[in-house]
């Protein structure tokens, strides 16, 4: 007998704040996304481990696998979780409360052994673009943050 059984239907989820658009889809077992800034093109996240590495305890970019679209008094954000390994990641994505049409992406991840590699990756019309953590090497257990913006000329260290 045939196994007919298919992976759950995700509904794209997406966060529009002037010309930017984030979309968020499910392939596979984790929710990538898109963001598109008007005239500065389309940036993707880049999934999976990175290529130098090669190590998928540590992605190119988090991996979420629960996503939440809220409606807050400032406006509209998403919330996702995940992990890869050990590594917890958090994010929260919602307009820029000091640039308006602007989309600002907080990344957290809590650490529980020395990270190969800790960061966002995308790639868009000018290659590929890394948002590194704030801090630097931290020793776990730690929490380490990172923070970007994509706004209507593309993504920017926060």
């Amino acid at each position: 007998m045939r196994n007919t059984r298919s992976a759950p239907f995700r509904s794209p989820v997406r966060l529009v704040v002037g010309e930017i658009d984030v979309t968020f889809s499910w392939i596979g077992d984790r929710w990538c996304h898109r963001v598109t800034c008007g005239a500065a093109g389309c940036w993707s996240s880049i999934e999976g481990p990175r290529a130098e590495e090669a190590d998928a305890r540590w992605p190119a970019s988090p991996a979420f696998v629960e996503l939440s679209r809220l409606e807050l008094p400032q406006g509209p954000a998403i919330l996702a979780v995940g992990l890869a390994g050990r590594s917890h990641f958090s994010a929260a994505v919602s307009g820029d409360a000091t640039r308006r049409e602007w989309v600002r992406f907080e990344i957290a991840c809590r650490l529980v052994e020395p990270p190969v590699w800790l960061g966002s990756t995308y790639l868009g019309p000018a290659g590929q673009k890394a948002f590194l953590p704030e801090d630097g090497p931290t020793t776990p257990p730690a929490t380490v943050q990172w923070t970007y913006a994509f706004g209507p000329s593309g993504p920017v260290e926060a």
